[in-house]
């Protein structure tokens, strides 16, 4: 079988490195997450995943991130069944199969190349659509207010450290005028660990490079008042059973040493 070439930007290369977490994931004795699609996406690239090998850490932590966001998604969608789901910077995400409640309006938004890949190994449907565009562009906004709900749930994982704090800014005051009463879940990591992002054990493969860090992510609140922080989840909030598989150094450190307990977290804020 002819497998799938890739030429993707030096940032959009890295949505290679969650799909080849979520791949890897299955063959645990009791995996974070299961999922099959990734497995196949994964065996019909033309791709070095091998170097990935090593980065145990990357590969336990981004199918933790991915759980706490299903999770999240779930939540809304609890509450609005019918409601519109936005995946800023989709990549080669999987979240619509892990949680498509049957009801649930999708939007996956990416940058062209990113898409077009995309394009090769999911299907639009009448309740999921692609957008080609930036995060940062606002005429997609059209797209998603199309379907008539306005309170949506959008989600950034792995996304907003690639941009720079102003465009991170921007990008939630777009939201917020737009899109009032809407859930924004995404992560976000200190500055500490933007300035040593040379040691991170699967980005240090790729040539893409973190940019924008907060010491505290109650700290968005001063760039305005209306944003209402729902849940915040680190390190050490994270089931202790999935955390037996870091090393004991790396579970004290982040566990219990102050500079390192906020150097990553997850976020569900309610926009206004």
């Amino acid at each position: 079988m002819t497998k799938t070439k890739v030429n993707l930007g030096v940032i959009q290369e890295t949505l290679l490195i969650t799909l080849w977490a979520r791949a890897t994931e299955i063959k645990q004795p009791e995996p974070i997450i299961v999922d099959p699609k990734s497995v196949k996406i994964l065996e019909a690239i033309d791709y070095d995943f091998a170097k990935f090998a090593t980065a145990k850490n990357s590969q336990t932590g981004t199918c933790l991130r991915g759980m706490i966001l299903d999770k999240w998604v779930r939540t809304y969608l609890e509450k609005y069944p019918q409601g519109t789901v936005v995946e800023i910077g989709a990549g080669l995400n999987t979240r619509f199969e892990r949680v498509d409640n049957g009801q649930v309006r999708w939007f996956d938004l990416d940058l062209p190349d990113a898409m077009q890949l995309r394009q090769q190994f999911f299907p639009e449907t009448e309740r999921r659509h692609f957008i080609t565009a930036s995060c940062l562009d606002t005429d997609w906004f059209e797209c998603v207010k199309a379907i008539g709900v306005q309170r949506c749930m959008f989600v950034a994982e792995g996304v907003l450290m690639y941009l720079n704090e102003k465009q991170v800014q921007q990008l939630f005051a777009n939201l917020l005028q737009e899109f009032p009463g809407s859930w924004f879940a995404f992560d976000s990591m200190s500055p500490l660990m933007v300035k040593n992002q040379k040691r991170h054990d699967s980005l240090k493969y790729t040539s893409a490079k973190f940019d924008w860090g907060i010491s505290d992510i109650q700290k968005i609140k001063n760039w305005d008042s209306r944003y209402q922080i729902l849940e915040v989840c680190r390190f050490s909030d994270l089931p202790k059973k999935y955390l037996k598989r870091f090393s004991l150094i790396n579970r004290f450190l982040f566990s219990y040493i102050p500079p390192l307990v906020n150097m990553y977290r997850l976020a569900l804020v309610q926009l206004g």
